[in-house]
């Protein structure tokens, strides 16, 4: 698989994201039983801050993080504007390709990691460990109060498809749902950014991933310094 996330990377860079954007759709969730389901408040959908102010306001924190924990709210706005459902018939705020879904959104927090729920709008917990010292290899990663992880499922998709093709729609699923964060920060005053330097082992290990699952990219969010 490490072949696989080196690919992954390049492609990421010959495309320009090693930051943010590309383009991706729905399936599941990542399958993981809900020992412990914690509902977030429910996202507003206007807000003062305009789509140009966002976008003007829009950049990478790479200063650290204050040490001010997040409200619920903010952080389930977050999620809502990751992956979150946005219409009646279920679909989400980011697409993907075939509308598979291939992107689950993760996040490390002090009281341990959870899995974004997007039907329920809500957390599912899959370890109690706090992960955040050790999932980013950067200092400023550190310091921030939550940690969203976006996490392929290469299962999701058909297994007629070529491996490079995967690549292509998992990297590109990923980078809409970073742009999506990236804006929704910036309307919020908090601070993000598109992290690929990943210890992915560490992840795998410590969430217990079973075959298929790869982390990809990170996005530490807080109040930038």
């Amino acid at each position: 698989m490490k072949k696989i996330f080196g690919k992954i990377l390049l492609l990421a860079l010959a495309v320009g994201i090693g930051l943010p954007i590309l383009f991706s759709l729905f399936a599941p969730e990542t399958g993981r039983s809900i020992e412990q389901e914690w509902k977030l408040p429910t996202p507003w959908k206007k807000s003062k801050v305009s789509l140009e102010e966002a976008l003007s306001l829009r950049r990478s924190s790479k200063g650290g993080f204050l040490s001010k924990e997040l409200e619920e709210k903010e952080i389930g706005q977050i999620l809502w504007a990751a992956r979150g459902v946005n219409r009646p018939d279920g679909k989400l705020t980011s697409p993907s390709a075939m509308a598979r879904y291939s992107v689950s959104v993760y996040i490390a927090t002090g009281k341990g990691t959870f899995l974004y729920v997007p039907q329920n709008h809500s957390l599912s917990r899959v370890s109690g460990r706090d992960i955040r010292e050790r999932v980013g290899t950067q200092e400023y990663v550190k310091t921030a109060p939550i940690i969203l992880l976006l996490v392929a499922d290469l299962s999701k998709l058909p297994e007629t498809i070529s491996l490079e093709r995967k690549i292509s729609f998992v990297s590109a699923e990923a980078g809409t749902i970073g742009q999506n964060v990236y804006l929704e920060c910036a309307a919020l005053k908090l601070g993000t950014v598109f992290v690929a330097s990943v210890d992915r082992d560490f992840v795998k290990e410590s969430l217990n991933f079973g075959e298929g699952l790869e982390p990809l990219f990170i996005m530490p969010v807080g109040y930038p310094r």
